[in-house]
Order: structure tokens, then sequence, then C-alpha cells
């Protein structure tokens, strides 16, 4: 069976004909040009404190503009001292201050920083975003991502200089797709909209991730390392984030899930529902048709390391041979999907 060489027009129109065409991405995603900006806050305060609750006043400057923001901490691994000397960052904006600049219609903005002085934690950032490239390549209904080059001085005046990126909003991803935003405690696998949740499921089977839950979550809010949106059918998209636990990204600091008999996070686990099986063998088709241009987010990159680069690109022809292979797509997706 060979579906290397279909075509992906059919896949393309056919989102278009669930989703409807989607509206433009917001002037701050519109561009791959890494960009950058300035943040000077206190740093060295809120590495030490840590608190989520805290909001700490901070300035952001991007050429001959700059703007008073408040920053705050977040994450849960990447928040603990242990695993990152430096927090994942929210930067939230004046709404006014921002009109009609690069920053309109981002309240708020999620920063996925580098955690740790060291070329390997480069290239763990730089892995994490070029996994969400690669799920915008498949679907609108994936976030948005910008890479920065970053100016940083904390409250001492010491400066240093890191890449991270802006993660898009979930409103603003919402809108683009003619959906809605919702908050749910869980939801049930027959409320899942199948196309979109077996997708998201493929995916992460492709590049190692089973660090999320797509129903419910650990705490009263749907769901873990997703978001769901809701169409005008009541089903329920999700729209997958946070990959530093897939074994694409394969940072030193992610564990495998004893529960789910998983020892390293690169063993790959699919986690899709068997009533999306139908569903999940379009994807399937989808991803080999698209194989060439997967593969070039990560070929093309200038900024992983040469062993890094090497390392990913050999990771994720493999996922794209095993699912290429009747027999391996038969026993480790179909056979192994969830009841």
């Amino acid at each position: 069976m060979n579906l290397r060489n279909s075509s992906a027009a059919g896949w393309v129109a056919f989102l278009f004909l669930v989703l409807g065409s989607p509206a433009q991405a917001d002037r701050l995603f519109e561009s791959l040009e890494p960009l950058e900006i300035s943040l000077s806050g206190p740093f060295k305060q809120m590495r030490g404190e840590r608190d989520k609750a805290k909001f700490y006043k901070a300035t952001l400057g991007m050429g001959e503009d700059s703007f008073d923001v408040e920053l705050r901490v977040r994450g849960n691994k990447r928040l603990d001292a242990d695993v990152c000397r430096r927090p994942p960052l929210r930067i939230e904006f004046e709404p006014k201050a921002i009109e009609g600049t690069l920053y309109a219609h981002q309240k708020s903005l999620k920063l996925v920083v580098q955690c740790k002085d060291s070329a390997a934690y480069r290239d763990y950032l730089r892995a994490e975003f070029l996994i969400y490239r690669m799920f915008n390549l498949l679907t609108p209904l994936s976030y948005n991502v910008r890479w920065l080059k970053v100016s940083y001085t904390d409250e001492k005046g010491k400066g240093r200089h890191e890449p991270a990126f802006f993660v898009e909003r979930k409103s603003r991803l919402a809108k683009r797709n003619n959906l809605k935003t919702t908050k749910v405690g869980s939801i049930l696998r027959s409320e899942l909209e199948p196309d979109s949740s077996a997708l998201v499921g493929l995916f992460q089977y492709m590049v190692s991730n089973a660090d999320y839950s797509i129903v419910a979550s650990a705490d009263d809010s749907c769901c873990h390392n997703a978001k769901i949106l809701r169409g005008e059918d009541s089903l329920y998209r999700p729209v997958i984030y946070d990959f530093d636990s897939s074994g694409l990204v394969n940072a030193s600091y992610a564990t495998g899930i004893p529960p789910l008999r998983i020892k390293k996070v690169t063993q790959r686990l699919y986690r899709g529902y068997c009533a999306h099986n139908s569903q999940v063998s379009e994807a399937r088709r989808q991803m080999l048709s698209m194989r060439e241009a997967l593969l070039d987010i990560l070929r093309t990159d200038t900024v992983l390391g040469k062993k890094a680069l090497k390392q990913r690109v050999k990771y994720f022809t493999k996922s794209l041979a095993m699912i290429a292979d009747d027999k391996v797509w038969q026993k480790k997706v179909l056979d192994a999907c969830r009841g």
C-alpha cells in the first residue's frame, strides 16, 4: 500500500468543509522571521519566588517601541527549580497601549523560555518550537508560534541574550477557526469531533508524546496539555500544546510514565480511541502525503545543533516509516487504540 504520493489537497479541502476557511493569523504570527525584543524586569526575584499568583512589573521593547507590561511565572514541571533555572512566563499587556501595534489583540502571551544555560536546552526549546510548526502544517487547529531573540535585563542591571518563543492566545486561535472557547471539567469520548481528535492522537504518537489528555485532567478543568474548542455542531475539538515531554524533544528532565509502561519518552505509544479508527486512517494518509514537507521543517532548520538536528530527523523519519508499514500500522495503531 503506497500512501506517500497521495495528494494533500483533498485533505485541506476536507478541513475547510469541517472548519470553514480559517481567518488570517494575527500580525504577530504572520511571519516566520525571528523577532528581536527586550525584556526588563525582576527576573532574579521571580526565579526565587516562583509564585504563579503574583504579578511583576516589567518593560517590553521592540525597536523604537516599548510597553509597560506585567509578567507572571507559569507552568508545572518547568516551574520546578530543579528542572528549570528560569521558569516559563506569561506577558500581560494593557490592551489600549498595544492598539495598532504588532501586539494588537494580544491581551496576554505565553513566553516559552530557554530554561537552562546550555546548548542542549537551546535545542530542547527549538525542537519544541518545530513541533508546533509541524502541527501548523497539518491543521489550522494548532497554536501559532513566533521565534524570538530576547535581550533580558534583570533588577540588578545584569543582561543576557537567549532565544524564546511566543505561543498564540487560545481565544485568537478559536476566532480564526470560527470556534468557541469553553470551560468544562471533563468530556465524554463521544463528544469529541472525530477528525481533529484522530489527528491529535496520531500526531502525538509520531512525536512520542503521551503526556496529554483530551478528555480530562488532574484538576477540575479539561484537559491536560490540551485546550478544548467547540463548534456549532456542539462537538469538542482538542488543540494540543506543551511538547517538551515528547520523544522528539527528548529533554533530559522528561521522564517515563510508569502507569502507561513507558520507561523513556522516546518510546512511542498510540493513545487514540478505537471509535476514531476510520478517521485516523485518513490522518495517516494526510501525514504520509505531507512527508517531505514535515521533514523539511526539521531538515532545513538553522538553529538546532548539528547532532541534535540529525537525531530529530532520524527519529521522525522512523515514525513516518512505521505508519507507512501496514503491519506496523495495524499492530501499533489500529490494534493499540483505546476502547
